[in-house]
């Protein structure tokens, strides 16, 4: 029986990669993002050492609502790139080359600029464009990057929060289910949870991450609301700053963002009642015309 060739991901040499992202910066390459054809270089490419198994997903961006396909997306990213390790997915080079060639059609779908080349009339406009792209196409090394580029964002989305109850084995073990990706879901049930939980800098802690996934699992009516969700975010996020709940445990961390919670909820009452006596919290279970999933007990 004949093995099969093994197969390596390609992914932009250095000086490639720079020469891109030069020629973008200075406007020269601008014209070219409207387009889906990309010219590659072939001695600006080389192979890396990320094995490949199996067909390459198709992702798809529907033009009515394409942050419904981000999950289905990030599902099928992760499974089809499960080898790769946290240092080779923080590599520029792999990500680049994904959102300019791999899967320039998705990029271009979700991520690309409105209009034409010709509706960039004037400087201003196509200075926006630039770092629009920019942000979205490529990828400078830090997490705020990987956060916001068009590919690297998904599977970091679902890698993040991807079976916890594995990769923490004893500090998230109440959190066991059938489905692996259940935090993914979450996650990504709106754009406004992505954003606030994981551009934050305590994103970079999974038990804060999961811990706050978690709470917005099993109360849907606060996780409806972005204002809240910015609100709550925001406190454990100074909270972070100080270092005050890194080391909490599990059950310490639970109460921990559920007290600030229901004093968010309490505030937003007071405010939506013009600073009545009347306060009620808006943390309720079970609601069910939130966007989060049911929660996975």
């Amino acid at each position: 029986m004949k093995t099969a060739e093994r197969r390596f991901q390609k992914i932009f040499r250095r000086a490639g990669l720079a020469r891109i992202k030069s020629e973008l910066r200075d406007g020269k390459a601008l014209k070219g993002y409207f387009e889906e054809p990309f010219r590659v270089k072939p001695k600006e490419v080389m192979l890396s050492t990320i094995e490949l198994r199996g067909k390459s997903p198709k992702l798809k961006a529907p033009k009515r609502d394409p942050v419904s396909a981000d999950l289905r997306n990030a599902i099928a990213l992760h499974s089809y790139y499960s080898n790769l390790d946290e240092t080779q997915a923080s590599d520029p080079r792999l990500w680049a080359y994904l959102s300019h060639v791999e899967f320039r059609k998705y990029t271009l779908a979700r991520w690309g600029l409105d209009g034409s080349f010709k509706d960039l009339k004037n400087e201003n406009k196509k200075i926006n464009a630039i770092n629009q792209l920019i942000d979205h196409w490529f990828v400078s090394g830090n997490d705020r990057d990987l956060r916001r580029h068009a590919i690297a964002r998904l599977w970091w989305a679902a890698h993040l929060t991807y079976a916890p109850w594995e990769r923490d084995p004893e500090y998230f073990a109440d959190l066991k289910c059938e489905d692996p990706y259940h935090f993914t879901r979450v996650l990504l049930a709106t754009q406004d949870i992505y954003q606030q939980v994981l551009e934050r800098a305590m994103g970079r802690s999974n038990r804060i991450l999961i811990s706050i996934l978690d709470y917005l699992d099993h109360n849907p009516y606060f996780a409806a609301s972005r204002e809240q969700i910015r609100e709550l975010t925001k406190e454990l996020n100074l909270l972070y700053g100080t270092k005050k709940i890194i080391g909490l445990d599990r059950s310490s961390l639970r109460g921990l963002i559920e007290n600030v919670a229901s004093g968010v909820a309490t505030d937003g009452a007071v405010a939506a009642q013009g600073g009545s006596d009347g306060r009620r919290a808006s943390g309720t279970r079970g609601n069910k015309s939130a966007a989060v999933p049911a929660a996975c007990d």
